[in-house]
């Protein structure tokens, strides 16, 4: 394990050019280039794995053996963060085996499990349970940046896009990032998707970077990132 006190130079020099941008590859493929503790926190929200397939226009979410996907990037993330690693799930028909599985094999390492409520979910069909609440798996030690932070928040389903019906809410983004993150640190989200993770981060003047295999969805998050520090420039 690089030693962070002795080696933060070369830490930097890894992490500086990955920096302010979303990488077009396997999340894995970057996760492999960082040093231990070279980015401060990751915030990321991995695919449903669903088998309908019917979250992504231009991605196959239907994925072999998804456990073994999940605690193969958490452990990476676990690896790469110096503080707090969140991961965003949700436990549904499809993947609940896995879900449950990832918090028991990591059960020594989480601290603490938010709940992400929607006051609007999409009702289930007929008398089945409609599925109402996300998990946000927390890792490292917490301490929230002001005081009485739960392990509970509320939002309205995030509005879809055509091409991704499964984008981050910016309100649960922000939370987690203006909560648990400080100015300047690196926040890194491994499934980037339309950008919402570092279009935040950026808001809140933290560094960031991401990666993201669909190459149209780099596309897009880059242009909402463009326009929203454009915006920003222009009040």
């Amino acid at each position: 394990m690089i030693n962070q006190e002795n080696n933060s130079g070369r830490v930097a020099s890894y992490v500086a050019p990955l920096l302010y941008k979303i990488h077009n590859e396997d999340c894995r493929t970057t996760l492999a280039k960082l040093p231990d503790r070279s980015v401060d926190v990751v915030f990321t929200s991995p695919p449903y794995n669903r088998e309908r397939n019917d979250k992504y226009e231009h991605y196959d979410d239907r994925i072999n053996n998804y456990y073994e996907f999940l605690k193969t990037v958490i452990g990476e993330c676990l690896r790469v963060a110096k503080r707090n690693v969140f991961v965003n799930i949700m436990a549904n028909y499809y993947n609940r085996a896995d879900v449950y599985k990832i918090i028991g094999v990591y059960s020594e390492n989480l601290t603490n499990i938010f709940i992400w409520e929607k006051s609007n979910p999409l009702p289930a069909q007929g008398n089945n349970i409609t599925n109402a609440y996300e998990f946000i798996l927390a890792f490292g030690e917490l301490r929230a940046n002001t005081t009485y932070i739960k392990n509970h928040l509320t939002t309205s389903v995030a509005l879809m896009e055509k091409e991704h019906k499964a984008v981050m809410h910016e309100d649960v983004a922000n939370y987690f990032i203006s909560n648990f993150t400080n100015n300047d640190d690196i926040v890194y989200d491994p499934f980037c998707g339309l950008g919402t993770t570092c279009m935040v981060a950026d808001r809140l003047g933290r560094a960031w970077f991401g990666s993201e295999i669909v190459e149209e969805y780099c596309s897009v998050a880059l242009r909402k990132i463009g326009n929203d520090l454009f915006t920003k420039a222009s009040t």
